[in-house]
């Protein structure tokens, strides 16, 4: 969607341009740190094979420089596009004992970031550079059926690829509590909680993948629909974030 792409390096130009007013005092180091639910839509040719979209978790840790409004950091998200489950007898030998087969499409998304974000305010939007790779896999598992969230009693990895990516994101956090009057220097508490909305394009190089129901079984016997494109990929995330 070239308009979003559009979109987003619009709005990294505006906040890239705006001054962030700089106070006298001083800003050390900290360390900011984020978790929360991701939703993945798929775009461009990646997009016209996979219409679903996925849902998955993310999470970051990033260090901010002293007396900086620039953090680095390490993003990584997990995200699942498609799901489907059976019911199936355990073996030939064994047809009194069933279990639950179980394939997801999976998505690892792997990224180093550069993030430039106002230091002291209770809204603080930012943006984000970021560059990486994406991991897309195939797995099947099976497992008990009473217990459909036990350990896999045995799994395979059905078909995997990886796509270098590069892209941006423009978000905001909301302070909901401030440690910071509470600090001292023995009291290495939490600095701030906010929570944290953000929207990311990433841009991923062609890979190969399996989409929902591409793993094929004919007598007795698998085949794969792989599929190739771009794997470009719009995500939004909703979460908290805390620094120390």
């Amino acid at each position: 969607m070239p308009w979003i792409r559009r979109l987003i390096y619009i709005l990294l130009t505006i906040l890239l341009t705006s001054s962030v007013p700089v106070q006298a005092q001083e800003f050390p180091a900290t360390l900011q740190t984020g978790l929360g639910l991701l939703g993945g839509f798929p775009s461009g040719g990646f997009g016209n094979n996979i219409t679903n979209p996925g849902i998955g978790i993310s999470g970051h840790i990033g260090y901010r420089f002293p007396q900086s409004p620039v953090i680095l950091g390490l993003d990584m998200s997990y995200l699942i596009y498609g799901h489907e489950s059976r019911n199936e007898r355990f073996s030939t030998t064994i047809p009194d004992v069933s279990v639950r087969v179980v394939t997801d499409n999976n998505i690892l998304m792997t990224n180093l970031f550069l993030r430039l974000q106002p230091r002291e305010s209770p809204f603080r939007p930012y943006i984000d550079g970021l560059f990486g790779f994406h991991y897309l896999f195939t797995k099947t598992s099976i497992r008990d059926i009473p217990d459909p969230f036990s350990d896999d009693i045995a799994s395979s990895i059905n078909f995997s690829d990886v796509a270098f990516t590069y892209g941006g994101s423009v978000g905001f956090m909301i302070e909901v509590y401030d440690g910071r009057p509470e600090r001292t220097q023995f009291n290495r508490s939490v600095r701030t909680v906010s929570i944290d909305f953000r929207l990311r394009y990433l841009d991923g190089a062609k890979a190969s993948y399996l989409n929902r129901g591409d793993v094929l079984r004919q007598s007795g016997q698998t085949a794969l629909n792989i599929s190739r494109s771009e794997t470009n990929i719009i995500t939004v995330f909703v979460g908290a974030s805390v620094e120390f």
